[in-house]
């Protein structure tokens, strides 16, 4: 049995980009026959897959530092002299930085995946941090526009990289697989109105995401049409410091919005709470690199805006599975929210019967999970036939 280790500061987040890939690849492994393993610091996700048969093991990776690393280094030495990995696959730039040596020094085939666009590559010492993520024997990139950003900063690399989008599981998230119960327990949590547009922007609430921007563009849009019964839903944990929630927070009451915007936080279920929404917004004022949730709403068939940059323009295609707007323009956001509302509803339903059709031709889970272990695969029988 071929044992695959994935390395990942943690698994706290329940809708994390990094966090679910690991876990969509560390189930599909041990279902596969391989022996699947994960190292983390841990977190509610940590174990959610020990039932088919995924290992975990806690080392303290989300936390930096000097101490740390040494620490970290030595426990990891005694970690992967017990599992014995045939290939290790790393997903971040700390665990990179302090394990790719002992890693190359046991010539165990390694894989890098390139999750962003990792700010600060003008500045020499930041980019030695990045390079960090372009040490694996194959690099994977998951969308095109991070793919061209490797190519650009790193171009001596470009050999090793392989795209693989990330995945969506068209049939969890899918419109017809919500029950009417489900969908009600949501309302009844949060005590939604009936008969209310609701705007739901899923994103893990901290400055980037657009959450300010969404604010404005709902004070515009009841300004211009005081007679929509319109709410605005932010999902997601909030950031380690909550200085930026209270600024916005600040912001709704200025505008006198308390009563039309509600802080969910995370939600486990969130085919439902997509189910329930009118639109679904990407307002990300820096460019996603990939653009999850904007991939789970087409897969929902639901209308999604989403800002015109970065992943986003992979799976959006304007006026056909979706609406692009210039990024941190709450104008124009309210301007195309009030459009997508008052569309006929054939056009909507035409829309997402697009996206949906999209998202399953080039976004499939299955897709990036078979690309993934290929890749596994490939190193795997590298290192068994030269010697590797």
């Amino acid at each position: 049995m071929k044992t695959v280790l994935q390395i990942l500061p943690s698994l706290e987040k329940i809708n994390g980009g990094v966090e679910r890939g690991a876990l969509d690849i560390a189930k599909e492994l041990a279902e596969r026959g391989y022996r699947s393993v994960l190292i983390s610091a841990g977190g509610e996700m940590a174990e959610r897959y020990k039932y088919k048969g995924v290992s975990h093991f806690k080392i303290n990776i989300d936390q930096k530092g000097i101490l740390n690393f040494f620490y970290s280094r030595r426990k990891f030495r005694k970690l992967i002299d017990e599992i014995k990995p045939d290939l290790i696959h790393i997903r971040s730039r700390w665990p990179a930085f302090c394990f790719s040596s002992e890693i190359k020094k046991r010539k165990i085939p390694y894989v890098t995946t390139y999750h962003g666009t990792y700010s600060g590559n003008e500045n020499f010492i930041k980019k030695k941090y990045n390079k960090v993520m372009t040490y694996g024997d194959t690099v994977i990139t998951i969308s095109k526009f991070i793919d061209d950003h490797v190519r650009h900063h790193f171009p001596e690399i470009k050999n090793k990289l392989v795209q693989i989008n990330r995945g969506i599981d068209y049939k969890y998230f899918d419109l017809d697989s919500v029950s009417q119960k489900r969908k009600e327990g949501i309302l009844n949590k949060f005590t939604i109105p009936e008969k209310c547009h609701i705007i739901l922007l899923p994103g893990r609430i901290t400055s980037w995401k657009g959450h300010r921007v969404a604010v404005e563009a709902l004070n515009i849009l009841l300004k211009k049409e005081q007679k929509l019964n319109t709410i605005l839903i932010f999902v997601g944990s909030e950031h380690k410091k909550n200085s930026f929630k209270d600024l916005i927070k600040k912001k709704i009451n200025k505008y006198d919005l308390s009563s039309r915007v509600i802080f969910s936080g995370n939600i486990s279920d969130m085919p439902a709470i997509y189910s329930l929404a009118d639109i679904i917004l990407s307002t990300s004022i820096e460019p996603e690199a990939f653009g999850r949730v904007s991939a789970e709403a087409c897969s929902m068939t639901k209308p999604v805006i989403a800002s015109n940059h970065g992943g986003s323009r992979e799976i959006i295609e304007n006026n056909v599975s979706g609406w692009l707007v210039d990024p941190d323009n709450p104008e124009l956001l309210a301007d195309k929210i009030i459009h997508v509302l008052n569309l006929p509803q054939e056009k909507k339903d035409l829309i997402g019967k697009n996206a949906r059709k999209r998202t399953i031709e080039k976004f499939s889970l299955n897709q990036m999970l078979d690309k993934t272990i290929k890749v596994y695969e490939e190193l795997i029988e590298a290192k068994k036939n030269f010697n590797y």
